[in-house]
């Protein structure tokens, strides 16, 4: 989490004071931008389905696909896709509401709605519940029958609290940018995550640890779970 915080805050830094940099990231941003929703949930779930999912193949399994690997890629990039439009719309709804500017006055509430708000009765719980689903391999009705006071405390509470260790601070910087580099930056953030976790998860694999799975948390970021 501090490697990830630490590589958000220089891209942060890059576009406040190297001049170039800033050109170059506000190009992107627009590019991006200009794409629409539809960019911006393509960019989520290549981050969130297909990096995550090639990386733990090749710092794990040494490159060797199985049909379990294309599943867990097809099922996340879904995921991650659909959480990517949300995530977007979200940011746009958060600049309507609060305006665009970088001032406390400004990110402070931003970071509230975030995460006490759209984090707990939104991505926590729909983005527990879709890998659970999977887990459960796709079982409507044995999901709906884990569905109770324990569910939430001993699965999502979790997430949550791991959640907001990481992107309460996650969603200052991101809410320190122009709106057209928020959600470039929270993919970013997904994107590098992904591969730090392999490489977590290589270290667990050498010592007979179980890997861990990718599981989500804050607007479209992961944990490291052993479920």
């Amino acid at each position: 989490m501090a490697v990830l915080l630490a590589a958000m805050a220089t891209l942060v830094a890059i576009y406040y004071f190297w001049p170039t940099g800033a050109a170059i990231l506000a190009w992107y941003g627009n590019w991006q931008h200009s794409g629409g929703v539809f960019a911006a949930a393509l960019a989520s779930g290549i981050a969130g389905g297909i990096i995550s999912e090639t990386s733990l193949v090749y710092v794990v399994d040494r490159g060797r696909w199985t049909l379990t690997h294309l599943e867990h890629l097809a099922f996340k990039f879904v995921l991650f896709f659909i959480g990517g439009a949300i995530v977007c719309e979200f940011y746009r709804l958060q600049a309507f509401w609060f305006g665009e500017g970088v001032s406390w006055s400004v990110i402070v509430p931003k970071v509230f709605v975030d995460q006490f708000i759209f984090s707990v009765f939104w991505s926590t719980a729909y983005q527990t519940l879709a890998f659970r689903w999977q887990t459960l391999r796709y079982s409507g009705r044995q999901l709906w029958s884990e569905l109770d006071w324990n569910f939430v405390i001993d699965r999502m509470l979790p997430v949550l609290v791991t959640n907001w260790m990481f992107w309460i601070p996650g969603v200052v910087l991101v809410y320190s940018m122009p709106l057209v580099l928020q959600m470039p930056l929270c993919i970013f953030a997904n994107a590098i995550w992904a591969i730090l976790l392999s490489a977590v998860a290589r270290q667990k694999h050498a010592t007979g640890m179980a890997p861990p799975e990718l599981v989500p948390t804050g607007p479209s970021g992961f944990i490291n779970s052993t479920e």
